[in-house]
């Protein structure tokens, strides 16, 4: 039995993986977060391979999930553990978002999956930006700062030249991971102030990648349909959806070109 002790938004979390495989594959994903032996973990799960490559993920000594291949034990894990880490930290606002840092300032890319978020991130830390998180960003209400969430940014196909991923890049059935030492910027381990959001919108089609100021409530708005937790903040987290939207830039950014793209964020960051 192999442990991974790892320390995520202050949790302690314990895995017992029952062989090397799912041990392998839980460092690269969260290594960022590896932390010394943990007297008692909050959070403890186990992972047990059956038939390969099956694996059976347990939480608090029962079985919750049979995964059937690498995807899905790392996206059970994920989702079962995050889902944990939003009610002991009800402090944090959960976005679904992307996270990048530059010059002391936090830019979030909020999109729907699937349609370029971890992409555009990729990208912008090929750019000078440093990396907090490719697909949740923690935000503290009492200080407007978004937490850093590294794990293994998450693509679900390969971006275009010259962005292309490294050799190691771990591929799944239907993701692909890179884990945090490869990433061609550092990473952000620092809690960082918000200054701008980005709603992106992706279209293939467009000649320049374009930013549209949008107003306090429509951002408010976007951002409440977009958070995680809302049920654990005053007033299904109404308020928290607007203070965020008053304290921050916000943008609809209509996105073609990566290189430009990565461009324009910079310039609306720094404004």
């Amino acid at each position: 039995m192999k442990i991974l002790d790892l320390r995520i938004l202050g949790i302690a979390v314990r895995v017992r993986c029952a062989d090397p495989y799912s041990h392998v594959l839980l460092s690269q994903g969260y290594s960022a977060f590896i932390a010394g032996a943990n007297a008692s973990a909050g959070l403890e799960y186990t992972v047990l391979q059956r038939k390969a490559p099956a694996f059976e993920l347990g939480f608090n000594g029962r079985p919750i999930v049979h995964a059937l291949d690498e995807y899905e034990l790392l996206y059970a894990f994920e989702k079962h553990m995050t889902m944990q880490v939003q009610k002991l930290r009800q402090d944090l606002l959960f976005l679904h978002a992307a996270a990048l840092e530059q010059h002391c300032r936090a830019a979030l890319l909020v999109a729907p999956s699937g349609t370029g978020k971890s992409t555009t991130a990729w990208a912008l830390t090929n750019n000078g930006f440093r990396y907090l998180s490719d697909e949740l960003a923690p935000i503290s209400l009492a200080t407007l700062q978004v937490h850093p969430y590294p794990h293994a940014l998450c693509l679900k196909w390969d971006p275009p030249a010259p962005f292309c991923l490294p050799v190691e890049t771990l591929r799944t059935s239907y993701t692909l991971h890179v884990p945090v030492e490869l990433l061609p910027g550092e990473v952000c381990r620092e809690k960082t102030p918000l200054s701008a959001i980005f709603f992106l919108r992706y279209d293939p089609q467009i000649g320049s990648p374009q930013a549209k100021p949008i107003s306090r409530a429509e951002a408010a708005a976007r951002i409440y349909s977009n958070a995680l937790n809302l049920l654990a903040h005053p007033r299904y987290g109404l308020d928290a959806a607007l203070k965020i939207a008053q304290h921050s830039r916000c943008f609809e950014l209509f996105t073609g070109d990566l290189g430009k793209t990565c461009g324009l964020i910079q310039s609306r960051l720094q404004g």
